[in-house]
């Protein structure tokens, strides 16, 4: 983060943090806050948080003697000895490796993936000192468990460490023919809303556009020109709303197509926002396809320093969690 002090007379002082950049209103709009205020906000931020989300995937593959069991790769990757070895880069600075992998009972596996941070590293404290960090590289951990009776995957959510579709990507850079179709587990009171209800509104938001993959069938208008306009505008995010306005009716149930195929897209490019109005039982109703997917929640008493540890608390945790709901 780049904060330039602007009430500063020139040269301003310029204060260095790492992640994004942030802009402040001038002065002259009366809105620019003290100093001292929008330091304790940005030192807020750089708390470590140790609440944990888990999201579930069902994993399918097409009926092929080519295409192994999902399970199996987990399998043959982590066979491999050295754990550098199982490191795959995905695209530029995206390097993922499989860390960790155990059997859960008969029907489940539970593992790590890390992703190897070897550029824009900060900087090392020692005492008033700042200095250059002595690790190579930092290790970004999230845990993931698989049953392979029923073909649910859980997985830690932060996808700025890794997203479900780049899980996939990992996957399938040992083998080509390892394809697999992910969609998420949702809320089923929830879905049936939308499935069944009028559908009058469907509201989208993808961050990364540029990226975003093609879809098929009714999503094919919708990511082709999503991902035009991206390009047109230079739109790191964009929105789009699908509506009936003020005229009456609903909208095509192409859009349950459209929604599923959202849901469930990989690459680049991120879903942050997917809602719907729909008429329920004659009242319109406001649904959240995003915050009405199936999860776990918690805030876990992790280890500020120990990965081993940390894997352990969030193993027993997505175990414990995963098997209540899917088994």
């Amino acid at each position: 983060m780049v904060l330039i002090c602007a009430n500063d007379p020139p040269p301003r002082r310029v204060f260095v943090f790492s992640g994004h950049i942030e802009f402040f209103p001038a002065p002259s709009t009366g809105l620019f806050p003290s100093f001292a205020v929008l330091l304790r906000k940005i030192l807020g931020r750089v708390s470590v948080d140790k609440t944990i989300t888990v999201r579930y995937y069902s994993i399918k593959r097409e009926k092929k003697a080519s295409i192994p069991n999902f399970v199996d790769m987990f399998r043959e990757i982590y066979a491999i000895k050295k754990s550098v070895s199982r490191e795959k880069l995905l695209s530029t600075d995206y390097t993922i490796r499989l860390e960790n992998l155990e059997d859960d009972g008969a029907n489940a596996v539970v593992g790590e993936l890390i992703r190897c941070q070897n550029t824009n590293l900060p900087g090392e404290l020692k005492g008033d000192a700042i200095g250059k960090l002595t690790a190579d590289r930092l290790g970004h951990s999230v845990v993931f468990r698989y049953n392979h009776k029923v073909g649910i995957l859980g997985i830690q959510h932060d996808v700025r460490v890794i997203s479900p579709g780049r899980l996939l990507e990992y996957v399938a850079a040992f083998n080509p023919q390892a394809i697999y179709s992910m969609a998420p587990r949702l809320n089923k009171d929830a879905w049936k809303k939308f499935r069944d209800g009028e559908v009058r509104k469907l509201s989208i938001r993808i961050a990364n556009p540029d990226s975003m993959e093609d879809l098929t069938g009714t999503g094919k208008a919708a990511s082709a020109g999503i991902r035009a306009m991206a390009e047109a505008y230079n739109a790191p995010t964009i929105s789009v709303d699908i509506s009936m306005g003020h005229h009456k009716g609903t909208l095509s149930t192409a859009v349950v197509g459209l929604a599923k195929q959202l849901l469930a897209m990989a690459g680049g490019a991120r879903l942050d926002a997917l809602s719907a109005i729909a008429v329920v039982n004659d009242e319109s109703e406001y649904i959240d396809l995003i915050e009405d997917r199936m999860m776990s929640r918690s805030t876990l008493g992790l280890d500020d320093r120990d990965p081993d540890i940390n894997w352990k608390i969030k193993r027993g945790f997505i175990c414990s969690e995963m098997k209540k709901l899917v088994g």
